[in-house]
């Protein structure tokens, strides 16, 4: 069985040595749509597609390897959706009791352990010396940060962030999408979508809806902010992701090529709008007739929206 990590960054190449330990994968691969190497760790790294040419689902398990909560469950739902199977990659140090329940596609860490009946959704990741305690529920797409402390009875919703250190007392809830900050004591029930801080915990923000790695406020301030995609680069990630499976050349792909029915039309008017806060009225849309003709037409919108200044 071979072993895909989605994911070649630093994450991906933690979950290869992890993966060597195990011993459990002869064969191990990488897929990053955006990765600048062809190999990594003396592994192959593929695109998405080139990944689906090659490989059927039923020889293959795959475990995300990306960080940030949000792009975890894009990366994994886009696996499941093109058929293929989670497994679970567990170091050898890890302690996961036989009565315990561990989802698809779910990375368990040096020391991390995982208690008696305890129940894990699919594609969570725990960090090094992380601990879920007896009859615990974990919502799928959770990630709990090194050291973190699940209590017993305590049930976690969905895409959820449990930083370092952060304890939670057994038997609360904690809402889907919310954060536990770095060493967050959680005594009290968590609602979904909200950041938690201090000792005792209080909600100081909005949860992982947005990006849990972004800049710091100081770097934000300074000026020194992560660099941003071009509107090419963004307009190709929304564009490919509505036409998943389909193999084109955006060069000379037009209206009604394979892929690109009505459906998939109006879908992508819908992520252009969002991506790049445009607003497409009345017929305009249908000027949308083939990949270049599109990205023109964001561009020339953007322009107007900053006064004539090009993007």
């Amino acid at each position: 069985m071979i072993l895909a990590l989605y994911g070649a960054g630093a994450m991906g190449r933690e979950f290869k040595y992890m993966a060597d330990e195990s011993g459990k994968w002869p064969e191990i691969v990488f897929i990053d749509d955006h990765a600048e190497t062809e190999r990594l760790l003396g592994c192959p790294v593929y695109r998405f597609q080139q990944f689906r040419a090659r490989f059927a689902p039923a020889d293959v398990r795959f475990v995300v390897a990306i960080g940030e909560p949000k792009f975890r469950r894009e990366a994994f739902e886009r696996m499941a959706r093109a058929g293929y199977t989670g497994g679970v990659l567990v170091h050898p140090s890890a302690y996961i009791s036989p009565d315990a329940a561990v989802g698809e596609g779910t990375a368990i860490c040096h020391g991390a352990f995982i208690g008696s009946q305890a129940k894990i959704g699919n594609n969570c990741y725990f960090s090094r010396n992380a601990s879920v305690g007896h009859d615990a529920v974990i919502g799928a797409h959770t990630r709990l940060g090194v050291n973190a402390f699940i209590g017993g009875h305590a049930v976690i919703g969905e895409n959820a962030f449990i930083g370092a250190g952060a304890l939670l007392r057994d038997r609360i809830q904690f809402g889907s999408s919310s954060v536990a900050a770095l060493g967050a004591a959680v005594f009290d029930d968590v609602p979904d979508g909200v950041t938690v801080i201090g000792n005792p915990a209080r909600i100081a923000g909005d949860g992982a809806g947005n990006a849990v790695y972004a800049p710091s406020k100081k770097l934000e301030e300074s000026g020194e902010r992560a660099e941003e995609k071009s509107v090419p680069e963004r307009y190709w990630e929304v564009f490919s992701a509505c036409f998943e499976g389909v193999e084109f050349n955006p060069v000379a792909f037009k209206y009604h090529d394979a892929g690109w029915d009505s459906v998939a039309h109006m879908t992508l008017i819908s992520k252009l709008e969002e991506a790049f806060g445009v607003s497409f009225k009345g017929r305009e849309a249908m000027r949308l007739k083939s990949y270049g003709e599109g990205l023109n037409l964001i561009k020339t919108k953007l322009e107007q929206a900053n006064g004539g200044q090009k993007p």
